[in-house]
């Protein structure tokens, strides 16, 4: 199946990159290396966030990630106009993200989502890194507070850093997290859009790619 996506979200994932576009009739479209919904190679998306791609791709809805696509080829690949501002349009307004503010959703949870990607505007996003090393993110949204999302933006290599205002994409695994021993389902940050003069570092050892 051939079709044009915009590239909302290309995010570390397992050594590759999740990446999700948005075609002509507003859906979200998650692009995968096989039907188990594996991470496309490196090597398969040397193209940005809001780039203009031409696929084909096959549907390969799993049970918690009803948006995946494997991806066959990339037929033409173009840098797109479009700014911030325009993505505006796509944003949704759910009361919380994914039914609560915790950065995680037990298997029941997860089994009453009908979708497994949100597009939202948030404020006081504030990105640093935890005990780990790894790279963490609080936020605001709809009057609630969200703490301890990680977030996997490849363009955003941030510590300490501010943005009062912003869009992002927040997406599910298919899988849970047994690192810790509880199976739960992570929600990942992997889209950052910082609207206009809205970015503010605290500290030294603040950057962004």
């Amino acid at each position: 199946m051939e079709m044009k996506l915009l590239i909302f979200a290309k995010s570390d994932k397992n050594n590759g990159y999740c990446v999700v576009g948005i075609n002509r009739f507003g859906k979200f479209i998650r692009l995968v290396k096989n039907s188990e919904g594996h991470a496309l190679d490196k090597e398969q998306c040397k193209f940005d966030k809001m780039d203009l791609l031409t696929v084909n791709a096959v549907p390969a809805p799993l049970i918690h990630q009803k948006e995946n696509y494997v991806l066959g080829e990339i037929i033409n690949h173009t840098k797109s106009n479009v700014q911030t501002d325009d993505l505006q349009k796509y944003i949704q307004n759910p009361e919380f993200i994914f039914s609560n503010v915790n950065p995680w959703l037990t298997e029941e949870e997860i089994n009453h989502q009908n979708a497994s990607f949100l597009f939202v505007e948030i404020t006081d996003l504030f990105i640093y890194e935890n005990d780990e090393g790894k790279h963490k993110c609080d936020f605001t949204y709809n009057n609630n507070n969200y703490k301890g999302f990680s977030i996997t933006d490849t363009k955003f290599k941030l510590k300490n850093k501010k943005i009062s205002k912003c869009l992002v994409a927040v997406s599910l695994p298919e899988v849970p997290y047994k690192k810790y021993g509880n199976d739960l389902y992570y929600k990942f940050v992997c889209a950052v859009y910082p609207l206009k003069n809205s970015i503010k570092s605290y500290g030294i050892d603040c950057y962004m790619i």
